[in-house]
């Protein structure tokens, strides 16, 4: 296993009315490397995080793999970047067709230059985003309604687990992934 690839194990479907059908549904595991392949496609994802008063907060925004974190980028005005410089846990999620993805993980703040160009090119590969570094932030000529506004915070989420939950019941075994840390 390389150093970011994450164990790999089964869920029980252990309970009444939970197995599923397949062997598939029961005891195969989706493959990481799969994972990564739907994550590279871009699509809204769903940020969960905390208020100073222990309060859960969502909203979508758009995500973006690169190596082995998932980057988001948000004004620094907004709740959701004001939540992860208070306190980095957070929740992605995300329906990918046939996946719906869970990635608990850590949120730090990124502002150095060549991590920014890294999370700029991986913004712009997957949505056609053109961000550019400036300063200790990312700029553009528009953005989404939920992120404020540029110029934008780049948030580095490291994930520590995963799960992937097969959407038809039956293509995968519910998958949990567990992360180095």
């Amino acid at each position: 296993m390389a150093s970011n690839e994450p164990a790999t194990e089964v869920m029980s479907r252990a309970g009444r009315g939970t197995t599923a059908d397949s062997e598939a549904g029961n005891t195969k595991p989706r493959a990481w490397q799969s994972v990564l392949d739907q994550l590279g496609g871009g699509g809204w994802y769903w940020l969960a995080s905390v208020t100073p008063d222990g309060r859960p907060h969502v909203m979508p925004l758009f995500a973006v793999w690169s190596e082995s974190v998932l980057f988001v980028a948000s004004n620094m005005t907004t709740r959701k970047s004001r939540n992860l410089a208070a306190k980095g846990a957070c929740v992605v999620t995300a329906d990918k067709g046939d996946l719906h993805l869970i990635v608990e993980g850590n949120a730090r703040r990124i502002e150095e230059e060549p991590t920014l160009r890294r999370a700029a090119a991986a913004f712009d590969a997957t949505y056609g985003w053109p961000l550019a570094v400036a300063g200790t932030e990312l700029d553009a000529p528009y953005g989404a309604p939920t992120s404020g506004g540029p110029p934008y915070a780049v948030w580095e989420i490291t994930p520590t687990i995963a799960f992937g939950l097969p959407a038809d019941g039956e293509s995968f075994a519910p998958t949990r992934w567990r992360f180095a840390t």
